[in-house]
């Protein structure tokens, strides 16, 4: 009889400040126990750190190589975030193995280079141990940028009966959701399914079905620890732990540290120049360079936009890839929509209904880095005292089509159904830090 522990962290998303308690905790697990395998669940990346954005996440990749995983999964903010080539070389340098076995490659459906569908761990004992690994399927987005999703259930029919011909236990590296990993549970024959995604936080783990789900919350704030009891290669009991990083010890030089790596990715975006501005512009006046950067981008007469989606001022002066991403962190691209002229005036109501809720609300996900949702603006729409509503000067048509230039945002969030129907097309990969950089580059080129 033997004990193997498996290490997992999840959906860190660049939460530097959590790093050097989480490696130092993998490391002593892996030296105190007599066995252990690492895992990461995806979303350890997200493009708000500067040094994460200053080198398209290879500074993430670098530090994880520290700490020895066994197998990773890619989460949204590594695959939809990232252009194709990019992600085509993220992990050229990783000393760990990508585990993804339900995104292909486009046009041929082929294995990306940098991951394996699965793989096999062998214990001390013999023990066969097969990991597969799974991320959020999003089916409108990823064909855009080069990569065909496949289905959950679709993908482990495939490999399951694959994997059970050649191991003694089954891990899945889930990020899909707690309600998925349920579902999965429910459904199939899998040992241990460690989760991420939804930032689910299970402190003692949750048996369903027989399968132990595991999962440590967000952004580096809890760590994971599953106890495996192995008996002629079977495993006899299971149990999942979490542990707050908060409670472990901090050293005298993990400041040092943290804040290094945040002047390091600052000096790094001040070497991207953009511009020379005349003068300070407030984040009120970028609600309107925006607008107007949308407008210009799809060449349409009319653009939408959120006043949280601009957080600081741009300084008078040089104006460098550093001081957007402090205005604009999110993850968040332009987006083109199509919406009927019933539909729009649906969605100006459904805007001025939801506004004073809107304007001070705690906004969270689907890109949004920032602080509130702030006001919804428009450019080329004007409502008249008798109440008429204008599209570049004319009258609405309730049956005629109009285009909107704005963010793919509003189309993931639950408050405006009117624009989560409408067809889209989404620049995946441009996001809007970007849009704003070429738009002042040329609006300021001759300063």
């Amino acid at each position: 009889m033997g004990t193997i522990h498996l290490l997992h962290t999840n959906d860190i998303h660049s939460h530097f400040e959590n790093w050097p308690r989480i490696s130092r905790y993998l490391l002593a697990g892996q030296a105190m126990y007599d066995e252990s395998f690492t895992f990461d669940i995806g979303d350890a990346i997200d493009r708000l750190h500067p040094l994460t954005e200053a080198t398209q996440g290879l500074s993430n990749v670098a530090l994880m190589n520290d700490v020895h995983y066994d197998g990773v999964t890619i989460g949204n903010n590594e695959g939809l975030v990232f252009s194709h080539d990019t992600m085509n070389h993220l992990y050229d340098n990783a000393n760990f193995d990508v585990l993804l076995a339900n995104l292909k490659e486009m046009p041929h459906d082929t294995q990306p280079k940098w991951a394996k569908n699965y793989k096999i761990l062998t214990t001390k004992d013999d023990t066969k141990i097969g990991v597969i690994g799974l991320t959020a399927p999003y089916q409108l987005t990823y064909p855009a940028l080069g990569w065909e999703p496949i289905a959950v259930d679709a993908t482990l029919d495939k490999y399951l009966p694959v994997l059970r011909n050649q191991v003694d236990i089954i891990l899945l590296l889930s990020h899909l959701g707690l309600p998925t990993d349920e579902h999965i549970a429910q459904k199939y024959d899998i040992d241990v399914i460690m989760g991420a995604h939804t930032h689910h936080l299970l402190p003692q783990g949750k048996m369903v079905n027989g399968t132990l789900l595991a999962a440590a919350g967000r952004y580096g704030e809890n760590v994971g620890d599953i106890t495996l009891t192995i008996k002629d290669h079977r495993i006899i009991h299971k149990s999942a732990i979490t542990t707050p990083t908060y409670e472990l010890a901090e050293n005298d030089d993990d400041y040092k540290t943290i804040r290094g790596w945040i002047a390091k990715g600052r000096e790094l975006l001040e070497q991207q120049y953009v511009c020379t501005l005349p003068r300070e512009i407030t984040p009120d006046e970028q609600v309107y360079d925006g607008l107007r950067a949308l407008r210009q981008y799809y060449n349409v007469p009319v653009s939408m936009i959120s006043t949280g989606m601009f957080s600081e001022e741009l300084p008078k002066g040089k104006l460098s890839r550093y001081e957007l991403l402090e205005s604009m962190p999110h993850a968040i691209n332009p987006m083109l929509i199509n919406i009927s002229g019933e539909k729009l005036f649906s969605l100006l109501r459904s805007i001025d209904e939801q506004m004073t809720n809107l304007a001070q609300y705690p906004m969270k996900g689907s890109g949004f880095r920032g602080k509130i949702f702030g006001y919804m603006r428009f450019d080329g729409i004007d409502r008249q005292k008798n109440g008429e509503v204008l599209y570049n000067g004319e009258a609405i048509d309730k049956g005629k089509l109009y285009k909107i230039a704005t963010l793919d945002h509003y189309k993931w969030i639950s408050f405006f159904p009117d624009v989560a129907q409408a067809p889209a097309k989404i620049e995946l990969n441009l996001l809007l830090r970007e849009l704003m950089a070429n738009y002042y580059a040329n609006k300021y080129k001759d300063n």
